[in-house]
């Protein structure tokens, strides 16, 4: 393994892996896991917190705490083409059903402006 340090590149070395890996996260939306998806590079992760109902079934999940479990899809996934061309294409559908960050700052600035209105509680 080689740390790369700071890098402007990142999505196009995320572009470029065969897979990426998620072995923990506590975020309930993973920035790893949408870029990765979002890239068509197939995810392997834990399943844990909010990453099941983010991916769907455009991910190989396993269980936490299971680095067996963990390294034999991560090995799966390496030997199988097909599979990853199949996650690639789940991804990009699952990735498509997400709001864009315009959607999202429209939606964020809804509620404010209806918060902010004179009379609401």
């Amino acid at each position: 393994m080689r740390l790369l340090g700071r890098r402007d590149d990142v999505g196009e070395l995320l572009a470029a892996a065969d897979l990426a890996l998620l072995p923990g996260s506590r975020e309930a939306r993973s920035v790893l896991a949408q870029e990765a998806l979002h890239a068509r590079v197939p995810l392997v992760a834990v399943r844990t917190g909010g990453i099941p109902e983010l991916v769907g079934d455009a991910a190989e999940l396993v269980p936490p705490r299971d680095p067996e479990a963990f390294a034999a899809a991560v090995l799966r996934l390496l030997g199988d083409p097909a599979r990853r061309q199949e996650l690639r294409e789940r991804g990009a559908r699952q990735a498509a059903g997400w709001p864009t960050e315009d959607d999202t700052i429209a939606q964020v600035l809804s509620v404010y402006d209806e918060l902010t209105q004179p009379g609401q509680a």
